[in-house]
């Protein structure tokens, strides 16, 4: 335990009234042990952000906007760290490092290394068990360093168990170590939890979403891709992706002997269907493997040990009774492929339409987004919420949620939003993020019990925290940065052609003979794929995307990152982050052929004499070819209800990008601060423990700036030494 307040000091039992002989000495309440670590180290299903139960240090970002997340161009506006206001200094810094006794990270470690050791100090437990319960505590206390590694690179690294005596206080106060060691010493758990874990559990039924050897060595690979990105491998040493490549293919190898893989590898299903079931059979059922690597299973039981799985509830609209809390940005939507594979900017079979957005695209944009003019049916009856929601059931919903304006003037400004139809009113949004949703239409039981009061609140879908896909990702990355591009280009052939494309999926040939333009296509393709599953913000951070490192050389120079040119986003090809305004995409009714009051009782349809059009149940083909040149060039077809709802688009209605980040009326760019790549200590993180030096750039609670390089392998640790006795934060 890295802090040393006179609370932490005070005598505490883990297990209540028992002492360690009693709880390891016997296997069920061994297993009970373990089972109190799950609860307290799973990623939270509850919403980061959206409730008070979860604090920072517990922060596992999982597709929603949350603290980290909502700083990427996933969503709109300012997150807390792209504000171009924001000045973060050690007195308002997030509390990563120390959060309070009971919600420190550092406990919840020590649970994790008291584990450890008792276990092994038993005399009742066979091997077997002991490495069974081992390996799983050595995997939390993994993820709980994991987390504090991205801010903070090296760690104070406590592997026994201290002493929690008033006496010993000076020796409980551990210094940081390097970021090499805090790295090394992550890996040294999860390798060795990898070889005493199972690939696969025996008894599935009572131990399915237990840890596995092959989600350790993920873990690890994921890790050790971390070190070798820019923020922590600014001279690029080849080393760091070697070892990334060996643990990233050890652990497909461990995953590929437990039967995990690629679900629905041989059948997409139409429009990526069978993709979107991922979310939903996460199981050995339906005839396939299982893509789960590491998540964690929810529950739709009402009570005291309710475990719901918040994301179906905040994805849905306000009219199907949901909480509408993810909206997408414009600049998402135009990012995601064509249906040759093509990005939209790039020559190809096809032509992007940024008003008919929908035309064309890769066949994971229709289950990662949903639209105006189409259906996103769900199981539940809304009789008895007639006032709010226009549909009888859920068999019956579609999306009719177009927006309109009171006035030319309104439908111009870049700043307003308009009044949505379908009773959405003013909490309407044109588009909604559709991934891991339980849509009916796919043929899936519903995991949720649908209520009158709470929407899909009660939900028991599992929520994915890792799973194969990124692993192949991961390796790819590894592969790359080892000069190995075609076993790279491969991984990306295999992930695309999953999805339904042929061929070389449009990939450009170029990604083979250029590292560079490999590592960006591979973080691309990360950016799809694993789009609102919480991944973006470590690798807009890992890569340094906000601004490609430029400023770093201003904090130390040794920081500069040399081995990419002295720019990530350069050497990459990208646009930083910082130099992109985000937008929230609206299709509006063109405000010249119709206005109207912010009314239940205006609806432009009737007002218009005009039908909805029919809602797309996503079953149909969605190309459409252009046909001759010039002025008597045209769209093609293949379906008739796509070419209606895109005439309907043409005929009615304007798209609007509405500018979401603006300080005191001036449009502004995020601008994410440079020193944030390497995070800095709190007042109350050093206070608690003085014995931890502050970070470069940062100032110190014990006066002057922080001493401690997260990028030297022989930092300096030491502190100044307090001439009045440390108090409690």
């Amino acid at each position: 335990m890295a802090g040393c307040s006179d609370d932490f000091l005070a005598e505490k039992r883990p297990y209540g009234s028992f002492g360690p002989e009693q709880v390891y000495g016997d296997w069920a309440s061994v297993k009970l042990r373990l089972n109190y670590i799950y609860q307290k180290s799973l990623p939270y299903a509850k919403g980061y952000g959206l409730t008070r139960d979860n604090y920072p240090p517990d922060l596992w970002p999982v597709g929603l906007p949350d603290l980290l997340s909502k700083n990427t161009d996933e969503f709109p506006g300012y997150g807390e760290y792209t504000n171009p206001t924001a000045v973060w200094t050690n007195q308002n810094i997030h509390k990563y490092f120390y959060y309070g006794i009971n919600e420190s990270p550092w406990k919840k470690m020590r649970e994790c290394t008291d584990v450890i050791v008792r276990v092994n100090e038993s005399t009742t437990l066979d091997d077997d068990q002991k490495h069974q319960v081992d390996g799983q505590a050595r995997f939390f206390r993994a993820t709980r360093y994991f987390r504090l590694f991205k801010r903070y690179g090296g760690l104070p690294v406590v592997k026994t168990l201290q002493s929690t005596l008033m006496g010993d206080r000076d020796s409980l106060c551990i210094p940081r170590t390097s970021t090499e060691n805090t790295f090394n010493f992550m890996i040294e758990d999860l390798t060795t939890a990898g070889s005493y874990l199972p690939t696969r559990w025996e008894e599935e039924s009572n131990d399915w979403g237990r840890i596995t050897s092959g989600a350790c060595y993920a873990l690890a690979g994921y890790i050790a891709n971390y070190y070798a990105s820019p923020v922590f491998n600014p001279e690029d040493e080849t080393s760091r992706w070697e070892q990334a490549y060996e643990l990233n293919k050890t652990a497909l190898e461990k995953l590929d002997e437990g039967g995990f893989g690629l679900a629905y590898e041989d059948d997409p299903g139409t429009n990526a269907s069978n993709w979107a079931k991922i979310w939903c059979t996460i199981g050995m059922g339906d005839g396939n493997v299982s893509e789960a690597v590491y998540f964690m299973l929810c529950n739709n039981v009402a009570g005291d040990n309710d475990l719901w799985n918040c994301w179906e509830q905040q994805i849905r609209p306000g009219n199907a009774n949901g909480s509408s809390n993810v909206c997408p940005t414009a600049e998402m939507i135009d990012l995601f492929p064509m249906a040759d594979g093509k990005r939209p900017a790039e020559a190809g079979l096809y032509t992007y339409d940024k008003k008919l957005f929908f035309l064309n695209r890769d066949p994971r944009f229709y289950r990662t987004f949903a639209f105006p003019g189409t259906e996103w049916k769900f199981t539940g009856s809304m009789t008895e919420l007639a006032d709010k929601c226009p549909y009888q059931t859920g068999s019956d919903y579609q999306l009719q949620n177009w927006s309109f304006y009171p006035s030319v003037e309104d439908a111009q400004n870049e700043l307003k939003s308009g009044y949505f139809t379908d009773l959405l009113g003013d909490g309407g949004q044109s588009i909604y993020v559709r991934k891991k949703s339980q849509d009916a239409s796919l043929g899936t039981s519903a995991l949720y019990n649908f209520q009158t009061d709470g929407g899909f609140q009660i939900n028991g879908q599992p929520l994915l925290a890792m799973r194969y896909t990124e692993v192949l990702l991961n390796f790819a990355e590894a592969a790359c940065g080892c000069g190995k591009l075609d076993e790279a280009y491969n991984v990306l052939l295999r992930i695309r052609k999953r999805v339904g494309f042929t061929g070389d999926c449009g990939l450009n040939a170029d990604i083979r003979t250029s590292r560079a333009k490999m590592f960006e296509a591979i973080l691309y393709e990360r950016q799809i794929e694993l789009a609102y599953e919480g991944k973006r913000f470590d690798d807009c951070h890992r890569w340094m995307l906000f601004d490609g490192g430029a400023n770093q050389a201003t904090i130390n120079p040794s920081w500069a990152p040399t081995g990419w040119g002295g720019n990530t986003c350069t050497y990459l090809g990208v646009t930083p982050l910082n130099d992109i305004t985000l937008h929230k995409m609206e299709i509006m009714f063109d405000p010249t052929q119709f206005t109207g009051s912010k009314s239940s009782e205006t609806d432009p349809f009737t007002m218009l004499g005009i039908e909805r059009p029919k809602a797309l149940t996503l079953s149909e083909d969605m190309t459409a070819t252009i046909v001759g040149e010039g002025e008597e060039a045209e769209l093609t077809f293949t379906n008739k209800n796509v070419q209606a709802l895109a005439n309907f688009y043409n005929q009615y209605m304007s798209r609007k990008d509405i500018e979401t980040m603006t300080v005191e009326s001036v449009v502004t760019n995020q601008v994410f601060d440079t020193k944030l790549y390497l995070m800095g200590l709190g007042y109350g993180d050093q206070e608690n423990n003085p014995g931890v030096a502050q970070t470069i750039g940062w100032d110190s609670r014990f006066g002057g700036t922080g001493n401690f390089d997260p990028l030297s392998k022989n930092p300096d640790t030491s502190v100044p030494v307090l001439d009045t006795e440390t108090t409690t934060e």
